[in-house]
C-alpha cells in the first residue's frame, strides 16, 4: 500500500527552478540579484542543493553550511519555499577515490572513473552510510527552518552496477525468491543450450541467452533502488516526519518500475523534456506528454503530483537543439497544471558559465537581466499560475476509461529474442501503449493510465495494449471485470509469457483466454518499415482505408465476431479485430498495429458504443478539466502549428496569449491554450480559495 499523498502545504500552485548558489560563491551581487528576479518572476519554490556535496563537506566530517545558511535565510525572507535535496546524485571525488567500492563496474568488469553523476554503486554499504551520514546533518540543521517545504530526496535515479558487492546482492535475491537451484533452473528454462547452474556463486548478473536471467535481473536492480531510496529517506523521517519526501521519476524510463517507487514516497515528481520540432508531428509529442502527466497521475492515486524538472526554452542534449516557439512553453507547464500537477520547476533557474549543461536552458541566461524573451514568458507563466490557486489540491477528473501500463510486461518483451525493435521510442511495448493512449484522446476519450493490479471498478473499460507478461491472476482479474459489465481492450502481443518469460502453453492470448476473447492467434508477422498489410472492414465507415504495420498476427474466430480482416498477403481473410461478448460484459482484441486513422478509428467506435466520448474536437485538440467539490476549472489545448476552427460553447474561455476573451464559434492560434473557470453553488462546504476564485470573462492577467 502507498503512503498517503503529502505535498508541500500551499494555497498556490507553487513555481519554481532548481537552483545552484554554491556555484556563484563569492559573487554576492549574483546571488542578490537572483532574489530579486526570483521575486519579478512570480517564483513560490526552489530545488536547492542537488549535486553540493562537496559544498556541504568538502572533507570528510568537515561541514561548510554557511552558504546554504544564507540562501534558505534570503529564501525566507522572500517568502519562497526550499525543496532541499539531498546530494546523493553525485559523488564527492574525496569519497570516490578513497573508497572505489562506491563506483559502479560495467559489463566488462571495468570500474568507473570518479566523475559524472548517478553513478554510485547501489549495494555499496560504504555510499550507503555516507549518504546517511551527510543527510542526517542536513536534516538536523535544516528541520525547524521556515524556507524547508520538502526533501527532494537524490536525483533521476538510474542504472546498475556489476561489482563483486552486487553480484552476491543478486545471488541472495534469487535465494530468497527461488529457494533452490531446481526451482530456478525450471524457472529460467536453463536446459536451454546446457545452461543449467549447479551453484549459486556460477550465476552471471548477464546473459542475453537466458531471458529469465534478464527479467530477473531487471527486478532485482529495481529493487536496489527502492532499498537505497529506503536508506536515503530514513534520516529525514526520524529528524523531520512533518517534511515530505520525494524523488523525481523519468516518465517511462525503461529500467524503473515506478509503480514500486511510489510506494515509498509521499508525493510523486516528475522530470519531462519534449523535444517539439515545429513539424506538422508537434501535436503528438504534445499527447506524448500527456501520457506521461497521466502516468504521474496514476502513480499518484489520482492526487496531485509536482512537475520537478522541464526547460523553459532549450536543451543542450538533443541531435538539434530547437527553440521553443511561442505558446509553447506556457502550454507545456499548463499541460501539466491540467492533468493534476500542483508545482511546477524548471532546470535551470541560471545558466551556469562552465560544465555539460551550460548551454540547456534556463529562465536567466547568461546575459543576466530580466529582458530577454524567456525570462520574460517565464513571468506570464507565473502570473497565470497565480490566477489558478483555485485548482490547489484538486484532482482532476477521473476518465471514464484506464489504460495499463506494466514495466514487467515492458522488461519481458525487450529481454525476448525475436520481437521487432523500435529505434524510435527504445520499446515496442511503450510505443504501442502511447500510440493507444493518442488514439483514444484524439477520439475524445479521456484515459487514466493505471497499473496492472489496480481497482478497476467504476472504469467503463480498460486498454491492455501488448500485455506481454501476464500471469493467471491478472488474467483472471481482468475476466471478472468484463464478466461483471466492463470492456477490455487488447492488443498484439497480449498474454504470450508467464512472470518468469515462459511462452504460455495452449495458445496465446494466455492464461487460458482464449475462451474470453473468443479467438486463437496462431502465428506473428513481424512487417518491414517501408511495407503494410490491408486491412478491410466495418470500422466506423473506414472500409478499404485501414493499414497494418509492424506487427500482425494471424488469428482465428473461436466465436468472437470480426470487425475487420486482413486483405493482402497469405493471410488475407483472416480476422484481425474482433469483439466477444462475455457475460454483462465484452472483449475487443486488436491484432495488428493498426496506422493512425485506423486506431483513431477504432477507439471512436468503441467510445460510441460505451458512451465514453465527451467531444468531438478536432485533430489535436484537447481538452481537459479539474472539477472540485467548489468549482472547476477547464483547459482548452491547440497542440497544432495551425490555426484550428471550432465552437468552444456559450461559456467564454479566456485566451491566456493576449487576455481577451473566446467563446462561440473561435480560431485557436498555433499552441494557444484556453482557460475556463466555473464556480459551483455548494453553500454548505466553502471553499477555502473563495476570495481567489476567477471567472473566464473576468480574468485579467496584467501584473
Amino acid at each position: 500500500m502507498r503512503r498517503p499523498t503529502r505535498l508541500p502545504e500551499s494555497d498556490v500552485l507553487l513555481y519554481g527552478a532548481d537552483y545552484n548558489p554554491d556555484q556563484w560563491i563569492g559573487q554576492e551581487r549574483v546571488l542578490l540579484e537572483d532574489i530579486d528576479l526570483m521575486k519579478r518572476a512570480g517564483v513560490t519554490s526552489v530545488s536547492l542543493g542537488i549535486f553540493s556535496w562537496t559544498s556541504y563537506e568538502p572533507e570528510p566530517g568537515v561541514y561548510t553550511f554557511d552558504w546554504l545558511d544564507a540562501t534558505m535565510d534570503r529564501l525566507a525572507d522572500s517568502g519562497i519555499r526550499a525543496f532541499l535535496s539531498t546530494p546523493s546524485g553525485s559523488k564527492p571525488m574525496w569519497l570516490s577515490e578513497a573508497n572505489p567500492e562506491v563506483r559502479r563496474v560495467g559489463l566488462d568488469g571495468g570500474r568507473n572513473p570518479s566523475g559524472g553523476r548517478h553513478n554510485h554503486c547501489l549495494t555499496s554499504p560504504v555510499y550507503r552510510d555516507a549518504v546517511q551520514r551527510i543527510n542526517r546533518e542536513l536534516a538536523m540543521r535544516y528541520r525547524s527552518h521556515l524556507a524547508l517545504a520538502l526533501w527532494h530526496v537524490g536525483n533521476e535515479l538510474h542504472g546498475e552496477c556489476h561489482c563483486d558487492l552486487c553480484r552476491d546482492a543478486f545471488h541472495n535475491w534469487l535465494r530468497a525468491s527461488y529457494g533452490d537451484l531446481d526451482s530456478l533452473n525450471s524457472a529460467w528454462w536453463t536446459g536451454f543450450w546446457n545452461h543449467t547452474f549447479t551453484d549459486w556463486n556460477q550465476i552471471p548478473t548477464f546473459d542475453r541467452s537466458i531471458d529469465g536471467l534478464t527479467l530477473d535481473w531487471m527486478r532485482f536492480i529495481n529493487d536496489q533502488h527502492c532499498s537505497f531510496l529506503e536508506n536515503e529517506i530514513a534520516p529525514l523521517r526520524e529528524i523531520t516526519p512533518e517534511i515530505p519526501c520525494t524523488t523525481n521519476f523519468m516518465g517511462t524510463h525503461p529500467t524503473n518500475n515506478y509503480w514500486q517507487w511510489a510506494k515509498l514516497l509521499d508525493c510523486i515528481s516528475n522530470d519531462i523534456y519534449p523535444l517539439h520540432d515545429d513539424r506538422d508531428a508537434v501535436w503528438r509529442q504534445s499527447l506524448g506528454s500527456d501520457f506521461n502527466h497521466s502516468l504521474m497521475r496514476g502513480l499518484a492515486q489520482g492526487d496531485p503530483w509536482i512537475l520537478m524538472e522541464c526547460s523553459p526554452s532549450v536543451v543542450n542534449w538533443g541531435i538539434v537543439n530547437k527553440l521553443k516557439r511561442p505558446g509553447v512553453h506556457m502550454q507545456e507547464v499548463l499541460q501539466a497544471v491540467a492533468n493534476g500537477a500542483d508545482a511546477i520547476s524548471y532546470f535551470q533557474w541560471r545558466k551556469g558559465r562552465g560544465g555539460a549543461e551550460k548551454f540547456h536552458g534556463a529562465v536567466v541566461d547568461h546575459e543576466g537581466s530580466s529582458h530577454t524573451r524567456v525570462f520574460k514568458e517565464c513571468v506570464e507563466v507565473g502570473k497565470i499560475l497565480e490566477t489558478l490557486a483555485p485548482v490547489t489540491g484538486i484532482r482532476p477528473d477521473r476518465a471514464p476509461v484506464a489504460l495499463v501500463y506494466d514495466w514487467e510486461s515492458r522488461w519481458a518483451l525487450a529481454a525476448s529474442a525475436g520481437p521487432k525493435r523500435d529505434a524510435v521510442v527504445g520499446d515496442i511495448y511503450t510505443r504501442t501503449c502511447i500510440e493507444h493512449f493518442r488514439a483514444l484522446r484524439t477520439a475524445g476519450v479521456d484515459v487514466d493510465i493505471v497499473a496492472i493490479d489496480s481497482d478497476l471498478s467504476g472504469y467503463r473499460a480498460v486498454i491492455t495494449p501488448a500485455l506481454f507478461l501476464l500471469e493467471v491472476e491478472a488474467a483472471q482479474r481482468f475476466t471478472a471485470y468484463v464478466e461483471s459489465g466492463g470492456c477490455w481492450v487488447a492488443t498484439f502481443l497480449t498474454g504470450y509469457v508467464d512472470r518468469h518469460n515462459r511462452c504460455w502453453c495452449g495458445g496465446f492470448p494466455g492464461p487460458n483466454l482464449r475462451e474470453v476473447f473468443g479467438l486463437w492467434n496462431e502465428e506473428v508477422d513481424y512487417i518491414f518499415d517501408d511495407e503494410d498489410v490491408r486491412i478491410r472492414g466495418c470500422i466506423a465507415g473506414l472500409s478499404g482505408e485501414l493499414r497494418a504495420t509492424d506487427v500482425v498476427e494471424h488469428l482465428h474466430s473461436e466465436g468472437a465476431t470480426p470487425l475487420a480482416a486482413l486483405d493482402s498477403d497469405f493471410y488475407a481473410g483472416s480476422p484481425i479485430v474482433l469483439r466477444n461478448d462475455r457475460k454483462k460484459g465484452s472483449c475487443y482484441y486488436v491484432g495488428a498495429r493498426l496506422d493512425e486513422p485506423s486506431l483513431c478509428a477504432f477507439y471512436r467506435l468503441v467510445g460510441d458504443e460505451l458512451g465514453v466520448r465527451s467531444d468531438n474536437l478536432p485533430l489535436g485538440v484537447v481538452r481537459k478539466a479539474r472539477l472540485g467539490s467548489d468549482g472547476s476549472v477547464e483547459f482548452l489545448f491547440n497542440y497544432t502549428k495551425r490555426e484550428v476552427s471550432i465552437d468552444v460553447g456559450t461559456a467564454p474561455f479566456l485566451r491566456v496569449s493576449d487576455n481577451s476573451s473566446a467563446a462561440g464559434p473561435t480560431v485557436l492560434r498555433p499552441y494557444e491554450t484556453l482557460i475556463r473557470n466555473t464556480t459551483y453553488s455548494h453553500p454548505n462546504t466553502p471553499s477555502k480559495h473563495e476570495s481567489q476564485k476567477i471567472q473566464a470573462s473576468a480574468v485579467s492577467l496584467q501584473s
